[in-house]
């Protein structure tokens, strides 16, 4: 009888595996964290979510809940109705605690680190019990390679450069597919129940959508291949309790949702206009971030297009390769992860055919970026390099994954950290203090009730979309940095009800263009200005109906 304080081989080896693979993708975070500083500060997490954290971390420091934005969309904002700024996940919190400390910078990249090791983690776990199932010919090596691949592939630098949510997202699909891959019915049940609470809390709205529906035709596919309904249960069943524990946190968001412009859905144009390109995906899919620097000229709506050439890609690409020559017996969880990588790449083609087909489907009608179907295919693709033996000679085999790495690593060298919008200015501004000097300087021209809405040409954004100094214009959520109020935020799934302004701003941001200045003097006579009056040599300044006009350019520290 063997003694049960010692770990049996299974046991241990699964241990020193989880061990390693997070120390090393621990270190390739830190890598990141040395080539940026302040990595997922950028874009939408920078202009949107660092500031949410922030007044949540203040709000708790106060003893109040951190739930209520005070400053933006006119103030007393209530979060827990808007599902795109929701953060309810326990780990939000815990960083949002360094909201009032000297390390607050790093409240993003926390959430970041946390998610990645749980998603290495997960994608261990994973890949090592489909190992003893299925007798996979899968050494530790190439597992520690999927593992990082999956974890730093293009699609999780990129939207997480943009919206922390979608990591959240990343780090429960592998512990959901664990999940539905069990045969213990306890344990199915158990880690699906827990995941989904996490993938719902911690995820961005539209993935977490998305990815229940393509987890539900996996539940499907296995229950088919073990002819036993025990996965689809512990699937639904599962995702089921999990609802039912977050109705609370659900209902108030479900409800706000469908009191926002957004549940109205999108037009046709609108939800094709963000695809990738069906010529573009296969050769970016091998080429990676090399085809930016091959289509420097290529277009994404206002901007260029930064990595999205190269959604698909990631570190394993090349593997397909070997993969596809190996003359094993194709397993059904093999041809299972095909046909969705099938289905999903056609989803981020998108075609006309199938915008038109979502613009009459509930929820999805309202979602227009292809990224939550690329971090799916993400996922099933390395799950798909997991279970599939390698075919050719082991020199060739080497050759692919080694090419495949170099032109996934080798191009960011030489290019700026994968992100729409770096919002450089802004980053410069708030690490230096200058930020903070400004707003203590223009503060007193305020009153405590103000509300100030921001006015500048849309013409002028779009020619300067890098040079903007969004943090001196008090767009985005940065109102909840300056502790001054705005008559809008970020976000797209305002509840009618609670808008400040019926008028819509005509930047998403939260920018009013000149034309629409009137109409917010008739609705709230009361309203001040802020006007972006020029980007070269920037000019900024305070008005009001009756006021002076205030250039607050001598406010900016040098």
């Amino acid at each position: 009888m063997s003694d049960p304080e010692i770990p049996s081989k299974r046991e241990r080896t699964l241990s020193v595996l989880l061990v390693n693979n997070l120390i090393v993708s621990a270190l390739v975070f830190a890598l990141l964290e040395i080539w940026r500083p302040f990595y997922f500060l950028t874009d939408d997490n920078l202009g949107g979510c660092f500031p949410l954290l922030s007044g949540m971390g203040h709000r708790l420091a106060e003893g109040k809940s951190p739930f209520v934005a005070d400053y933006i969309f006119g103030g007393n904002y209530d979060l827990l109705r808007d599902c795109s700024l929701s953060c309810w996940h326990p780990v939000y919190l815990l960083a949002s605690l360094l909201a009032n400390t000297p390390a607050h910078f790093l409240m993003v990249d926390l959430v970041a680190f946390i998610f990645l090791m749980t998603a290495t983690a997960g994608f261990v776990n994973l890949a090592h019990f489909l190992r003893q199932e299925l007798a996979l010919q899968l050494s530790d090596a190439r597992l520690m390679l999927y593992a990082l691949s999956f974890n730093y592939s293009m699609i999780v630098l990129t939207t997480g450069s943009s919206w922390i949510g979608f990591l959240g997202n990343h780090s429960a699909l592998p512990w959901l597919a664990l999940g539905i891959l069990q045969t213990s019915w306890r344990r199915g049940l158990c880690l699906v129940t827990f995941f989904s609470l996490h993938h719902i809390l911690g995820g961005h709205i539209a993935p977490t959508i998305s990815d229940s529906i393509f987890l539900s035709l996996f539940a499907v596919g296995i229950s088919i291949y073990r002819r036993s309904f025990l996965p689809l249960i512990s699937w639904v069943s599962g995702y089921a309790i999990a609802l039912l524990i977050l109705s609370p946190f659900l209902i108030p968001a479900w409800h706000g949702f469908l009191m926002s412009d957004r549940s109205d859905g999108l037009t046709v144009a609108t939800m094709s206009k963000f695809a990738v390109p069906a010529m573009l995906f296969p050769f970016s899919y091998f080429f990676s971030t090399f085809s930016v620097l091959l289509f420097p000229h290529y277009q994404f709506g206002t901007t260029q297009l930064f990595y999205s050439s190269a959604f698909v890609s990631c570190a394993a690409a090349w593997a397909i390769i070997p993969a596809a020559m190996s003359r094993k017996r194709w397993r059904f969880l093999e041809i299972l992860c095909l046909g969705l990588l099938a289905l999903l790449a056609v989803m981020i083609v998108r075609p006309l055919w199938v915008s038109s087909i979502m613009l009459h489907l509930p929820l999805l009608k309202s979602m227009r970026w292809p990224f939550r179907e690329i971090l799916q295919f993400q996922f099933f693709l390395h799950l798909f390099l997991v279970m599939r033996p390698l075919g050719g000679s082991a020199r060739f085999q080497r050759l692919a994954i080694f090419a495949g790495v170099f032109i996934f690593v080798f191009p960011l060298i030489f290019l700026n950290a994968p992100t729409f919008l770096p919002m450089q200015p802004d980053r410069e501004l708030l690490f230096s203090g200058k930020a903070d000097l400004y707003w203590n300087r223009v503060k007193p021209l305020l009153k405590p009730d103000d509300c100030v809405a921001v006015i500048a040409d849309i013409n002028m954004i779009d020619a300067h979309p890098f040079e903007i100094p969004y943090t001196l214009l008090e767009v985005y959520n940065f109102p909840i940095l300056a502790k001054t109020k705005n008559v809008s935020g970020y976000s797209v799934t305002v509840p009618r009800d609670q808008l400040y302004v019926k008028i819509v701003p005509v930047l998403h941001m939260g920018i009013f263009g000149p034309e629409q200045k009137a109409a917010l003097l008739k609705e709230r006579p009361d309203v001040k200005f802020i006007t972006l009056e020029s980007v070269k040599p920037l000019r900024i300044t305070l008005s009001s109906r009756d006021g002076p006009v205030t250039d607050l350019k001598p406010f900016v520290a040098p």
